[in-house]
């Protein structure tokens, strides 16, 4: 096995290394997790767009009196849209980072390890959401519930696909890629480098 450094420093792989299948399909599963939650944060946006009285009534809720007195209901509503857009550009941003640690693992760069290790994280926290989606409830507004429907299934997807990303991040042949053990099976020490 024969390693490459290319300009940006990222350490490769060469044609003479081949990716195992466990890589293989632990990247693409969490590429269609990834790509599901992007759908899922621009039909989480678009269902608030559709109807958002829920949102502003609870904004409404966390306000004083003062505050009610102070603010027009056209500042309200701006600052929630407003919300709205910040959030899901926020989870976008987010499934672009971890579509990066993708690459990077990919590449087999020497941040692959970290790379894999946030990715568990993920895939963790999509499999949890996964549970949470069946005790939840549309909220009580005018959106049509094939949207709920739409985005729930989104969601189950995202949370089948990491889960099975996981299974395969755990893998031994994916931890010789990513460099965590080395051939015999030991753990390597990431400081040591």
């Amino acid at each position: 096995m024969t390693d490459a450094t290319d300009t940006t420093g990222t350490t490769g792989t060469t044609g003479t290394d081949k990716k195992p299948e466990t890589v293989r399909l632990m990247l693409l599963l969490f590429a269609v997790a990834v790509g599901g939650e992007i759908i899922h944060q621009i039909l989480n946006v678009t269902i608030g767009f559709m109807d958002p009285s829920a949102l502003i009534a609870t904004a409404k809720e966390a306000m004083s009196e003062e505050q009610l007195a102070e603010i027009t209901d056209g500042r309200l509503r701006a600052t929630v849209i407003a919300s709205m857009l910040l959030a899901g550009g926020f989870g976008i941003a987010v499934m672009g980072l971890l579509a990066f640690m993708l690459v990077l693992i990919h590449r087999r760069s020497s941040y692959a390890g970290l790379a894999r290790r946030m990715l568990l994280v993920f895939g963790f926290y999509f499999g949890f959401r996964i549970l949470m989606l069946f005790m939840a409830s549309p909220g009580g507004n005018n959106v049509p519930v094939a949207m709920y429907l739409l985005d729930g299934s989104v969601q189950i997807l995202v949370g089948v696909a990491a889960v099975l990303g996981l299974v395969f991040s755990l893998r031994v042949e994916t931890l010789k890629w990513t460099r965590e053990i080395d051939a015999s099976g030991k753990r390597i020490d990431p400081r040591r480098k």
